[in-house]
């Protein structure tokens, strides 16, 4: 693969995580899960990427375990936030 190429999906990759990033630091509950799984995606994608270049053995193993932890945390997360309101809910009823 041309070195250009991955040059380049490197640099879109950390713009990515910078935008995924400010949108984790809104303060709605939404942005901070979207921005969260989104990062996740991304930083497995890098490792992925890495991994081409430079044969870390590890790499598939740490992306595979993002790609699962990155949705399993969010969905967690926003399961404990539903408790949390419905909760904070029936305190103000």
């Amino acid at each position: 693969m041309n070195e250009y190429v991955i040059y380049f999906t490197l640099f879109t990759l950390i713009i990515g995580a910078f935008s995924s990033l400010k949108l984790c630091f809104h303060k709605n509950t939404s942005n901070v899960l979207i921005g969260e799984g989104l990062l996740a995606i991304i930083v497995a994608t890098f490792l992925i990427v890495v991994n081409e270049i430079y044969y870390i053995g590890f790499a598939h193993s740490v992306a595979l375990f993002l790609l699962i932890c990155g949705p399993v945390g969010t969905l967690a997360f926003s399961k404990t936030m539903i408790k949390n309101n419905s909760k904070v809910a029936s305190k103000e009823n």
